[in-house]
């Protein structure tokens, strides 16, 4: 088979040679302005018209090298009509190769150039006006379909393509039924990364993916072959896929599903877009407006100002990280870890992906009477919500893999019992989860421990070490470390923007410093949360928001939005008592006081579906459980005078309008407080009613505090409403 298709080629390419030997017609000297590409190969990149200016700078505009010239068709009568004026006949004109004429056209006449954009667009701004022309090699209007895309296949004074770009090529003609276009384009990669192909063949679910976007013609240059062993490992291919969709869809609504817009984007412009979020970060927009409306350095190939314009309108609305084939390569990487943690739990398994693999144990045990357990916290809580017109396993799987993110920072023993034992909740059973749920890594840990200290304390005296009877001992030390009240964390609260330069382009894919950081966050609740409701600090976009971009492109969103709780939230540590020294992961409150004292569940970023944690065994953390829906009412007696939701800025509001009719406000605790901290309040007394009073004798006909007001009537402190409820109280 190998032996007739290179015959087979053989005999195409003999084929190409003696026609372009047929119609050729002679070469000349011929004005730039009258060159046009109709159809070019792929689109203007300034990248390599700035590097071969700097290639003419260094080593002159060599136009008369033969490998420089660029084929071109023409019309019989066009050049019948420019060889009078010089003039020549048709034969003598074709034996001037060496010594090529200037052929005068008339004005409006161009020649369709099979290549050479990219080296004409440099001559123009590297030559003086008086020397805007190069050397063509002419051919009749008549030339094979194959002979013509051969030329337009070829590269010399211009630059390679890219693996990427010989990929997407080969796939065109594999669409267009050209067998022997496939065989061209793939005679271009090297033994090494013809391998990496067939193993990509092999894959059906990537090769569709990227055929979906082989219209997205800008993308393909930094999609190296050589990189597919990142591509193709991890085995996660639904993500990766649903990522190339993702890549679709928003390049899609950038240019308004344009196909032929589409087409011609270049790899400038989506170099210089990947990664950015115009709508979020103030200096994304500005680079925008400066590339878009000024320089026009984005999208060089649309001009029309009106649908520049469009476009542009366009782009400042994008919230989400523009993706591209390159951030997906570099985001791959970063799944690595946890994939190979979450592997780890399963049995092997060469032919299914990682979702298949899991899918395969998962028993929906987890997951009862239309319920699904949510984690918020590495101990809990766990809240249950309808699974009504959800996935189950994908909320379940999608959890696992954000503890996977978690625990793969600080790899050890008990990140792998967290894995475990998260994966047994909700509903994956096989051995290997069912051995490393029994495992107790505290044992080993603590009797190594205890071995050192008396290394320490008795260096010089020999000593047997009995583990068993020290068992008793050890014991007691895990019981009272699990009986430690857990410190309540100072964790920023949910941001997607911050004040000062928020995450550079640079740490916005792949590996970064700044992966240790949010893990606190990653939680399935707070990924999904709507844009909307995040709290937004500044104009620069933060760590968290990238992290949740690259899980959504990865894994899609998920509406929880009015999936109420089924029940109140577990009020438990969860079965992983004793963890490891990392503070981070050990004690994860969400809604500690902020560093104004503002709680971190103030604001309009996560209420009213924000569910903080609350520690077992009696240690409350000042912390307030809120579900979702939760309603704060008002109440004058006992009448009801309006309902609002718990959020910050809806229930101060509320509170503000009885207090500018002169009208007090308290708790059930009794004293009057201030309208401005009566969310906060609430959340430290855990009360859902605010009680309104009218004073019959206002002081000077205004709202004024101090000590004009009779005692009863001062208002109280927030700090007088700090107190701890009994377990079990809740908003």
């Amino acid at each position: 088979m190998e032996t007739s298709n290179s015959e087979t080629l053989v005999a195409l390419e003999l084929k190409i040679a003696n026609d372009k030997l047929a119609k050729f017609k002679g070469t000349a000297r011929v004005l730039i302005t009258h060159l046009d590409f109709p159809h070019p190969t792929r689109q203007i990149d300034e990248k390599i018209i700035r590097q071969l200016v700097r290639d003419f700078e260094g080593e002159g505009c060599i136009r008369e090298e033969p490998s420089h010239r660029i084929p071109a068709v023409i019309d019989d009568s066009v050049l019948e009509e420019a060889l009078e004026k010089i003039p020549l006949t048709a034969e003598a004109f074709k034996a001037k190769v060496d010594n090529p004429p200037f052929l005068n056209l008339r004005n409006g006449v161009k020649l369709e150039c099979l290549h050479g954009q990219h080296r004409v667009l440099a001559a123009k701004e590297h030559l003086g006006a008086s020397q805007w022309w190069w050397i063509v090699d002419i051919y009749g209007t008549d030339l094979d379909k194959d002979t013509k895309q051969a030329l337009r296949e070829g590269y010399s004074y211009s630059a390679k393509y890219t693996s990427g770009e010989t990929f997407r090529h080969m796939r065109l003609c594999h669409y267009d039924n050209d067998a022997l276009g496939v065989q061209r384009w793939r005679g271009r990669f090297s033994d090494s990364q013809d391998q990496f192909l067939e193993q990509l063949f092999k894959r059906p679910t990537l090769v569709k993916a990227l055929d979906s976007i082989l219209h997205i013609q800008g993308i393909w240059r930094q999609f190296y072959i050589g990189s597919l062993d990142a591509f193709l490992f991890p085995k996660c291919d639904e993500e990766k896929a649903h990522y190339i969709k993702f890549i679709k869809i928003i390049w899609t609504r950038i240019l308004n599903g344009d196909m032929a817009k589409l087409m011609q984007t270049d790899p400038f412009t989506i170099e210089s877009l990947q990664s950015r979020a115009p709508a979020l970060s103030k200096s994304d927009f500005e680079f925008v407006q400066e590339n878009m409306a000024d320089s026009g350095e984005l999208f060089p190939g649309i001009t029309d100002p009106v649908t520049r314009a469009d476009i542009t309108q366009r782009l400042l609305t994008v919230e989400e990280l523009i993706p591209s084939l390159y951030t997906l390569i570099k985001d791959i990487r970063y799944l690595k870890q946890p994939a190979e943690l979450l592997t780890k739990l399963l049995p092997e398994s060469r032919k299914k992906t990682l979702r298949q693999r899991w899918y395969h144990y998962f028993t929906d045990s987890g997951s009862s009477d239309q319920t699904i357990e949510i984690q918020r916290g590495v101990l809990g809580p766990y809240t249950t919500i309808s699974s009504h017109h959800l996935d189950s396993f994908d909320i379940c799987y999608q959890q696992l893999w954000l503890c996977a993110y978690r625990v793969c920072k600080y790899s050890n023993a008990y990140g792998r019992l967290q894995l475990a034992e998260l994966a047994h909740r909700m509903g994956f059973s096989n051995t290997k989860i069912e051995f490393e749920v029994t495992q107790d890594p505290a044992q080993a840990v603590i009797e190594k421990t205890f071995r050192e200290v008396l290394h320490i304390l008795r260096p010089n005296e020999n000593f047997n070490f009995d583990a068993n009877k020290a068992r008793p001992v050890i014991t007691s030390f895990k019981e009272y470390l699990n009986g430690l009240d857990l410190s309540p964390t100072n964790t920023a609260y949910l941001a997607i923007t911050v004040a000062g330069t928020g995450v550079p382009l640079s740490a916005r894919c792949g590996h970064s410093s700044m992966d240790t950081r949010d893990l606190a966050h990653l939680f399935l609740d707070k990924i999904h949360t709507p844009l909307q409701e995040y709290k937004r600090d500044g104009d620069e976009i933060t760590s968290f928001y990238v992290k949740r971009s690259r899980h959504i492109a990865f894994f899609g969103s998920v509406d929880l939005t009015g999936y109420h709780e089924s029940g109140s939230p577990q009020h438990e540590r969860g079965p992983t008592q004793l963890y490891s020294g990392n503070t981070s992961l050990e004690q994860q409150p969400t809604s500690s006081p902020g560093p104004a004292g503002e709680p971190a569940g103030s604001g309009s970023a996560r209420s009213p579906d924000h569910n903080p944690n609350e520690s077992s065994q009696g240690n409350v953390l000042n912390q307030v459980v809120v579900y979702s829906g939760q309603m704060i009412r008002f109440m004058e007696k006992d009448t009801l005078l309006r309902e609002v939701p718990f959020r910050e800025q809806d229930v101060n509001n509320q509170a503000k309008e009885y207090a500018d009719q002169g009208r007090k406000l308290s708790v059930e605790q009794g004293a009057f407080f201030l309208w401005q901290h009566c969310f906060e309040i609430l959340t430290r007394t855990r009360q859902s009613t605010v009680f309104v009073a009218t004073v019959p004798q206002p002081v000077n006909g205004k709202r004024r505090w101090g000590e004009e007001l009779p005692d009863r009537l001062n208002p109280a402190t927030k700090d007088d409403f700090d107190f701890t409820m009994e377990d079990g109280e809740i908003l």
